[in-house]
């Protein structure tokens, strides 16, 4: 079971038009909680396509769809991005791959050619990606999503049974069949051109994996940032950035991306609350400095216990936001790197 979930029933349930419900839910944030009660259940934004009854859609700009996923593995619901360009369009992230989400993309934006890029490797981020026949992300993460380019990916989901463990109303015939794909790994700040000069910007924020990028959509000025409250506690065997995994790596990201602010006003994050205003990233920076500056005074320390091991986990707030989540071995790089040795 990922992380410290209980099988508990939520204290404030969201009403849903999905196939798809949550079994085991993770601990709800309240700034996020109130954001999707009002959004999923009120919003004349929302459509749900027959094609893929998992996912919500929400048309937030003229050529920019946010699809919307429940959690298949109790963690956090998830967001997907596709951004219709004049000769081809973006898919940002595939989710867990249930349901024909290639079909829902096609119902969306016809048969342009499709660009699909990941932010990171994690479950609710990638395993969609065997629908497609290839996929882009930054150079230091293609390792990571190659570990999850096989047919096994979702056995977790499941038990003896074939039932879900997390989540109900699916089963593993909406799942649509593996197949390897391509993964082509990019060097920070690749441009891809969907037409006409529309230009959307691959930007490293690495520190919740040692190889996640945001993506800036420069004609509607929206960076979509992907995870970025988590700085990676465990780094896969052979990654061969694992000092990326540190507050330390973020925040030089960070402070990159808010020196250049003035290139975009909403900010899409994977999770929770979307088209938020650019300060959040300057919240975001302040709280990573914090750190950095003195990483033992944490607003909050704790122990997570996982199936296999306990970690020490330490929160620092973010201003109007939630928090960076970090563990002491993972500050500096220089720990991380003596620590590989």
């Amino acid at each position: 079971m990922p992380g410290n979930l209980k099988n508990t029933k939520p204290n404030r349930p969201i009403k849903s038009d999905l196939k798809s419900y949550r079994i085991i839910w993770e601990t709800e944030h309240p700034i996020r909680w109130s954001y999707m009660k009002i959004l999923r259940e009120f919003s004349t934004l929302k459509k749900v396509y027959p094609i893929n009854p998992f996912c919500e859609v929400y048309q937030m700009r003229d050529n920019l769809y946010c699809i919307f996923n429940e959690s298949f593995d109790g963690a956090g619901d998830v967001w997907m991005f596709l951004i219709d360009g004049p000769e081809k369009a973006m898919l940002i992230d595939t989710s867990f791959g249930v349901g024909d989400l290639k079909g829902l993309c096609r119902e969306l934006v016809g048969d342009k050619p499709l660009v699909v890029v990941n932010t990171h490797f994690h479950y609710d981020h990638c395993y969609g990606n065997a629908q497609f026949e290839k996929c882009y992300c930054y150079e230091d993460e293609a390792f990571n999503i190659q570990t999850t380019n096989n047919p096994h990916i979702w056995d977790y989901l499941f038990d003896e049974n074939g039932n879900g463990i997390y989540a109900g109303g699916f089963t593993k015939e909406d799942i649509i069949d593996w197949h390897e794909y391509q993964i082509i790994g990019v060097p920070a700040n690749t441009i891809f051109d969907l037409g006409e000069g529309y230009e959307v910007e691959l930007i490293p924020l690495v520190g919740h994996s040692s190889g996640q990028a945001g993506y800036l959509d420069k004609n509607n000025r929206i960076l979509f940032t992907g995870d970025v409250t988590g700085i990676g506690g465990r780094v896969l065997a052979g990654d061969p950035h694992p000092e990326n995994c540190t507050v330390e790596a973020m925040c030089e990201c960070f402070r990159k991306i808010w020196a250049r602010h003035d290139e975009y006003d909403g900010v899409f994050p994977s999770h929770g609350t979307l088209d938020q205003t650019n300060t959040v990233v300057k919240y975001h920076l302040d709280a990573l400095e914090a750190i950095l500056k003195d990483p033992e005074n944490a607003n909050e320390k704790k122990v997570i216990e996982h199936a296999d091991r306990k970690v020490v986990s330490y929160l620092k707030y973010i201003y109007q936001g939630t928090a960076v989540r970090y563990s002491p071995e993972r500050v500096y790089k220089e720990q991380v790197l003596k620590a590989s040795l």
